[in-house]
């Protein structure tokens, strides 16, 4: 699913959320492990998309248009006003309440949600997968690559090279734009691209995936990290696709959706057939789904999702479904860790450029080490080397001197007690 960010740095400033969901309509008074389960209307196409706005969440659907609910569901207004394609692959907002909208023939924006302009002109190919704005407007398509356009209703220039065959089947589009530096990344049916010149020129990035691999449906790009769902897993680089880390193998994954807490905090879902979550890029914990999800967005507190039809834990139609992110994160492993046992948090920020705090708890009186290890394994850093008293301390490493990378940090107490985890320094 589609998904543009603009992002500012995460120690690192995380700026502009653009990220697809699911979801659709009028409550039904069911819930399922804590899913509540919501219909729309009388809709009966497949969703499409999900998009979100504080407490408004769109859906698109493959035949009934655009709907809207303000009340978590509760209500759904359809607002697909004079739209002339109701099959949508994708709504995604802009400025409130402006609507960017792609459908299978063509791209169209609405500035109050009820008048929609068809903005095709220029384009080879209108099966539209994406249209939004990220250095200039960008349409992305099925089959016909990419096109940018200074206006937000074109004229559209083709700006594919680099791209062929299935590279020009577009599913996702991510990056930042700083002024003086800019990367851009993109997902597509035959894996990731990059561009650091404003959309001139793409390169390959795929060195080392194969097969389903390379049906890239999410990206994040955050200065120097990469971060990718596929078809066949969920991988993170650090050197534009040279190479790339594992994070979930083998797994089916349809979008992820990134959401930013007003503390500058973040939880990543990632979700198809199997579902995870995480608030650091590098541990995820498996969540319950009601089957697969095939997209969907978050709101102030709430993850809405949509499975597919027949692929359903409930039933073999599918559904449209929300939860409290509070109470899907209260579920974690690590929130319900042994308080009787010594703990090692995740750094914060992470992934980060200059410098980070760790956080650790112990539960009795000991000798602690806590340390700093390159991917090796070899440690180039000793932070705590003493005897220290019960209770929760925190460290702050200054990064300034390490090159880029993936590195990790261990705590070790006199007690056997050992726990490690990883983090990210970008620059």
């Amino acid at each position: 699913m589609y998904n543009i960010l603009l992002l500012t740095n995460l120690n690192l400033c995380l700026m502009k959320k653009l990220l697809l969901l699911i979801f659709s309509t009028s409550m039904a008074i069911v819930i399922y492990g804590q899913w509540t389960q919501i219909t729309v209307g009388n809709t009966t196409t497949e969703p499409t998309s999900m998009s979100s706005v504080g407490d408004s969440v769109m859906v698109s659907f493959a035949g009934d248009g655009i709907f809207k609910t303000e009340d978590l569901g509760n209500s759904w207004v359809d607002i697909s006003g004079n739209l002339a394609n109701k099959y949508v692959n994708r709504v995604q907002s802009g400025p409130w309440p402006m609507l960017f909208v792609s459908t299978n023939n063509g791209p169209y924006y609405t500035m109050d949600q009820s008048s929609y302009t068809l903005a095709s002109n220029g384009l080879d190919n209108t099966d539209i997968s994406f249209y939004y704005v990220a250095d200039d407007f960008v349409v992305g398509t099925n089959g016909g690559g990419i096109y940018t356009g200074s206006e937000i209703d074109g004229p559209w220039l083709a700006a594919n090279s680099g791209l062929s065959n299935d590279a020009l089947f577009i599913n996702e589009l991510g990056g930042y734009d700083f002024g003086d530096s800019s990367r851009f990344i993109l997902g597509t049916n035959a894996g990731v691209y990059y561009t650091d010149d404003n959309f001139n020129n793409w390169t390959s990035g795929n060195n080392g995936l194969t097969g389903d691999q390379l049906i890239v449906t999410g990206v994040l790009q955050l200065s120097t990290l990469s971060f990718i769902t596929t078809h066949a897993g969920c991988y993170y680089s650090i050197d534009k696709g040279a190479n790339w880390e594992t994070l979930i193998a083998d797994e089916k994954f349809n979008l992820l959706v990134l959401n930013i807490n007003p503390d500058g905090t973040f939880t990543i879902f990632v979700l198809g057939e199997t579902s995870y979550l995480s608030t650091d890029f590098m541990n995820f914990t498996p969540i319950y789904t009601p089957g697969e999800v095939i997209c969907g967005t978050v709101t102030t507190n709430e993850l809405f999702i949509a499975t597919a039809s027949g692929k359903s834990n409930i039933n073999n139609n599918g559904g449209f479904y929300r939860q409290p992110i509070d109470w899907i994160i209260s579920g974690l492993s690590e929130n319900k860790q042994n308080p009787e046992s010594p703990s090692l948090k995740q750094n914060y920020p992470n992934p980060f450029n200059s410098s980070t705090t760790i956080s650790y708890t112990i539960n009795s009186s000991d000798f602690v080490h806590l340390r700093i290890l390159d991917y090796s394994g070899r440690v180039i850093t000793t932070l705590v080397n003493k005897f220290q008293q019960e209770g929760n301390y925190k460290v702050v490493l200054d990064a300034d001197d390490y090159s880029a990378g993936i590195y990790y940090y261990t705590l070790q107490t006199g007690n056997n007690f050992s726990q490690t985890k990883k983090m990210i320094i970008l620059k």
